[in-house]
């Protein structure tokens, strides 16, 4: 295939890019007209993603030497990943128009710069384009976590997530050097032959290298610990991303990983990953029950929810791929519909919101906490809300599969995290409030965002049958 015809195969990732550079450009020379400029970039991302959806390769087709590849499912899983960008964009500049400061455009540029660091990252097949792209996403994830620099939790959340972040960076490198040293290419199906062929010790050692810098990025246990302090100093509207949009993308990272270089290396491909998921769903659980500020309770509800998706993963078969994405995207519609919710109340005091800001919300603002509510009723998995599908596919494939007790310990878990779900619930209806909460005027984009996560929570058993049956 000649250059040019492979270029146009990266459409996608080009678009974004100028996208991002352009937005910036306009932004210095037309200072007044930043609300219009983030407008007509949403426009334009949501015209880059109905191509995406519409014009896609009929097949797997590998580029640059096949270090890239495109298919049909690559292009969908890209899509879902820039609509998931498009909320945190539209949460941000709802934010600012609430907060009643002026836009900065920076910000979405990192947010635009970010996703094409995953997008770069689902198509690499081998590991340098992969870095490259896991590096991309890091580092706008960086700045995006310190932006509030006035902040001096922001600017400590973004110092820390900077120094694991790179040290985690370190340890992929290490792993992947690993790899070129004893398979001799950085190529996925490569390095997947030379596991494949007899046992290495170097290749097993780059293999949990690297397997442990995807676990960190994804926030699973035991290499959580940088996730409640990065997620209660930034900001709210970056927040949003990291757990959302960067978590989906990273899982499919995660899952190409196995799938295409440790698959039949099953010390690491499941048992590993096993480890990791018992670990997060208790940690995640266990603690939630002690946080009082809103964003912590969702960093270590993130936690947990990574863990059913690592159970999922582990069940090392194409029902468990398939029901790890698809409960990263239920759980990730519901966070960022919950955060919504969250900038809806209270706006900028959103970043320091806890559950005494809470209290007695349901007698002023009865629609917004009905959706919070459905939303945790959802996280619990009750039916038929969608978070039951998710953890019904998750634990069915789990039985299926033999994996009994897996099973078991996750359902233990739902119970013990129904605890804090509840908690919102209670203190939003079932306690008096000590002082009246400021009335904010109802947002377009916030409502937009609310409307289709808690329609996509209600109304998700309409199209569940299509992969429950």
């Amino acid at each position: 295939m000649d250059m040019l015809n492979q270029f146009i195969l990266i459409f996608p990732e080009i678009v974004l890019t100028s996208v991002a550079m352009c937005m910036q450009l306009l932004a210095v020379f037309f200072k007044d007209h930043l609300r219009f400029i983030t407008l007509v970039t949403i426009a334009a991302l949501i015209v880059l993603g109905t191509y995406i959806l519409n014009f896609v390769p009929n097949e797997s087709i590998s580029i640059f030497s096949n270090s890239f590849e495109v298919s049909p499912h690559i292009y969908k899983l890209k899509s879902l990943v820039l609509f998931l960008s498009i909320m945190s964009i539209v949460i941000y500049k709802s934010l600012i128009r609430i907060s009643d400061k002026e836009v900065k455009i920076e910000f979405i540029t990192l947010i635009l710069l970010s996703t094409v660091g995953v997008f770069i990252s689902i198509s690499a097949r081998d590991f340098i384009i992969l870095f490259c792209g896991l590096e991309l996403q890091a580092l706008c994830g960086y700045a995006m976590a310190a932006f509030n620099n006035k902040d001096v939790k922001s600017s400590e959340a973004g110092l820390k997530y900077f120094v694991l972040g790179s040290l985690i960076s370190c340890l992929m490198l290490l792993g992947i050097s690993f790899f070129y040293g004893f398979a001799g290419s950085i190529y996925f199906n490569d390095i997947k032959t030379a596991l494949d062929s007899e046992f290495n010790i170097g290749l097993a050692v780059g293999a949990i290298f690297v397997l442990a810098a995807m676990l960190f990025k994804l926030s699973a246990a035991p290499l959580h610990i940088w996730t409640p302090d990065v997620y209660e100093g930034s900001p709210v509207s970056a927040v949003t991303y990291f757990a959302v949009a960067q978590k989906v993308g990273i899982l499919i990272v995660l899952i190409n990983f196995i799938t295409l270089v440790i698959e039949n290396y099953l010390r690491v491909s499941v048992d590993l990953i096993k480890i990791a998921a018992i670990l997060s769903i208790f940690i995640g659980a266990l603690g939630a029950m002690m946080q009082s500020s809103l964003k912590r309770l969702m960093a270590y509800s993130t936690i947990l929810n990574v863990g059913y998706v690592l159970i999922a993963i582990s069940l090392h078969s194409e029902e468990g791929f398939r029901s790890a994405v698809i409960y990263m995207l239920i759980y990730g519609i519901g966070t960022i519909g919950f955060f919504a919710c969250l900038i809806a109340l209270f706006g900028e005091r959103s970043d320091i919101a806890s559950f005494a800001d809470l209290q007695g919300i349901a007698t002023e603002r009865k629609t917004i906490a009905a959706a919070i509510a459905i939303i945790m009723f959802s996280m619990i998995g009750l039916p038929p809300l969608a978070g039951f599908f998710g953890k019904y596919y998750v634990f069915y494939n789990a039985i299926i599969q033999g994996e009994i007790t897996l099973a078991v310990l996750g359902v233990l878990s739902s119970v013990i995290a129904a605890f804090y779900y509840l908690k919102v619930v209670k203190y939003m209806y079932f306690t008096e409030a000590v002082e009246k909460t400021a009335i904010i005027s109802t947002n377009r984009g916030l409502l937009s965002v609310s409307v289709i996560s808690v329609g996509f929570t209600l109304f998700f058993f309409i199209f569940a049958s299509s992969y429950l049956l």
